[in-house]
Parts: structure tokens; C-alpha cells; sequence
């Protein structure tokens, strides 16, 4: 069921109003970053896709641990194909790495094809031929994964980690999150249409 939700979220537009109850930014800095152009949403209403509130309540999870000038600046440089691009494929990647070291700072999207394929770690085979035929990733698959990217144990229910100046978002984990919050807004909007 959850991977029927995440396919009809990924053709919706959602406006403005679900888009502030979704990813946590306010209606003022949704104007301000179309206006910097790093998200521009569709006018006359204003509406935004499924990947640009997914790249969107990212932003603001690195908000919190970094500043906006440091992130667009880094979202800028990150793809060479442009903003849109990465906001694009944002959804579709395992997890994003914020990082700082020698006061430069990176952005890293960790995609799965990085993976060893012959691991002895049975989750990890498990979680890998669930991505080859195409299925979706539970929490203990994403986690593993990411362990194995990060070569050390991961444990947490939330979809952002902060340690040592990095901050690592788990997409599969952000993406279900997005999906129980616009789940209830529909829940919501439903039940102000029957009363």
C-alpha cells in the first residue's frame, strides 16, 4: 500500500498551504526561494511536485543545522546539470550528506549502485535485490544500507542524523514521513468537505 501512496504523490501538485504543513517552511521563505529561484513552483495557483516538496523539507532539515547561503550554494555546485536536475533525482537517492572539513563544505547524494553486491550481511543481499527488482525499501533495509555506506552502525527512527559537522538525510525515511503527513492533510481536507 505505501508504495501505491508514494507513486500517487509523485503525480500530484500539492499548494502552497499543504506545501508549509509539509516541509516546515513558511509561506514568506516558499516566496523567497522561488524568488532566488532554487525551487520556482507552477503560478495561477501556485503549486509544487511531489520532487520539489521532497527537496524542499530536505532543504529545511539542513536548514536547521546549516545556513542557507552555505546550502543553495552547495545545491548549486552539486550537479552540474543544474538545480532542477538535482531536485529531480532527489527523491529517487538513498541518502544526502551535508559535510564540513577544512571549512569547505560538500554535499554528497549517496546513490545505491555504490554498493558491494557480495556481501556476506544477508539484510544488506536482501535490501539490494529488493532495489534490482524494483520494490521498496523498508527502515531495517535502508538502514543497513546506509551502514554499509557509512561503514558503521546507524540507529535511529528519524530521517536526519547530526554528528561531527556532517548531517546525513535518510531519503526512503524523509519520503515516509512526507507521505503520513499528506495523508492526513487529505484525512483532514476530507472531513472539512463532509461537515
Amino acid at each position: 500500500m505505501e508504495q501505491g501512496l508514494a507513486m500517487l504523490y509523485e503525480t500530484a501538485m500539492f499548494s502552497e498551504k499543504q506545501v508549509v504543513a509539509m516541509t516546515g517552511f513558511s509561506r514568506k521563505r516558499l516566496y523567497n526561494l522561488s524568488v532566488s529561484e532554487i525551487v520556482i513552483p507552477e503560478k495561477d495557483p501556485i503549486l509544487y511536485t511531489w520532487e520539489q516538496v521532497v527537496f524542499l523539507r530536505v532543504l529545511y532539515l539542513l536548514r536547521q543545522d546549516w545556513s542557507l547561503q552555505v546550502i543553495e550554494k552547495q545545491f548549486r555546485i552539486a550537479d552540474q546539470t543544474g538545480i532542477e536536475r538535482l531536485i529531480e533525482r532527489i527523491h529517487t537517492s538513498t541518502a544526502l550528506l551535508f559535510y564540513e572539513t577544512s571549512n569547505e563544505y560538500e554535499l554528497s547524494i549517496l546513490e545505491i549502485s555504490i554498493l558491494n553486491e557480495e556481501s556476506s550481511d544477508p539484510i544488506l543481499v536482501t535490501a539490494l535485490k529488493k532495489i534490482k527488482e524494483g520494490k521498496t525499501l523498508n527502515y531495517n533495509d535502508t538502514l543497513v544500507i546506509l551502514s554499509q555506506l557509512l561503514k558503521q552502525p546507524l540507529k535511529t527512527d528519524s530521517s536526519k542524523i547530526f554528528f561531527n559537522k556532517q548531517t546525513l538525510i535518510i531519503t526512503p525515511q524523509l519520503i515516509r514521513e512526507l507521505i503520513q503527513v499528506a495523508g492526513s492533510l487529505s484525512t483532514e481536507s476530507d472531513e472539512l468537505k463532509a461537515s
